[in-house]
């Protein structure tokens, strides 16, 4: 769901995700205007096998991404092109003048959260939000991310979700967790999924997606027993690069 940041414009769009490397998938909330976040991040990580160096490189990446989002839209308003003019002019400009815009520095959203999972030896979940602070959720084994979260996280407590649990049902929890999202605002009805495992990611088909919605619709949301569903999953390749 891309929702406007004033709330008056709401619709469903193509999946918030990004295959950023054979076995890993970033996810996003908030605004979608910066696929260049990802872009770099992509160059950044050629050669690099580590599953904390692709998760450092995305914080890198956000990192400059907001600063040039600041240079942008705080700087320039007052006519300072960079942070290192802004660095050499600071004894110059007028007290309040520098208070005002280290304020705004420092108080700059970029309204964007990345979610990575990633597979090697075991699962990894990494949230990366602002501004560029890199935290992993390997040992709680999942994280909510976007203007759902609050409703979603409830739903794995609920169940007593821990990471040794059997996949179908932990897939089960996730697609629980994802419809109790829908009470908050821009959180869109449709929902996709995704299964990472060593040897690559997959897509979780069309039809499981639809066995688990009407299982949620005849046990008016709370099922009494998990799991009970005819997992289908697709391949994603990478692209050529």
């Amino acid at each position: 769901m891309v929702t406007a940041s004033n709330g008056s414009l709401a619709f469903e769009h193509a999946p918030k995700f990004e295959l950023i490397a054979p076995n890993a998938i970033v996810l996003t909330a908030g605004s979608i205007h910066e696929p260049e976040l990802l872009l770099d991040t992509k160059k950044e990580i050629k050669g690099k096998d580590l599953v904390r160096e692709i998760a450092e490189s995305l914080s890198k990446s956000y990192r400059k991404m907001r600063l040039k989002r600041i240079e942008d839209e705080v700087l320039q308003e007052v006519g300072i092109l960079s942070f290192d003019e802004f660095h050499r002019k600071q004894n110059l400009l007028h007290e309040n003048t520098v208070l005002d815009l280290s304020k705004r520095i420092r108080d700059y959203d970029l309204k964007v959260v990345l979610l990575l999972g990633d597979v090697d030896e075991k699962a990894h979940l990494y949230r990366i939000c602002e501004p560029g602070t890199c935290r992993s959720y390997d040992e709680l084994g999942f994280c909510c991310i976007g203007s759902g979260d609050r409703h979603a996280e409830p739903v794995f407590a609920f169940y007593g979700f821990s990471i040794e649990m059997d996949e179908k049902k932990a897939l089960q929890i996730a697609f629980l967790a994802k419809k109790r999202a829908e009470m908050a605002g821009g959180v869109g009805k449709i929902t996709d999924g995704w299964i990472l495992e060593k040897g690559g990611v997959y897509e979780i088909d069309a039809g499981t997606i639809r066995e688990l919605e009407e299982i949620y619709n005849k046990e008016k949301g709370y099922p009494r027993s998990l799991g009970e569903f005819e997992l289908k999953r697709n391949e994603i390749k990478p692209p050529r690069t």
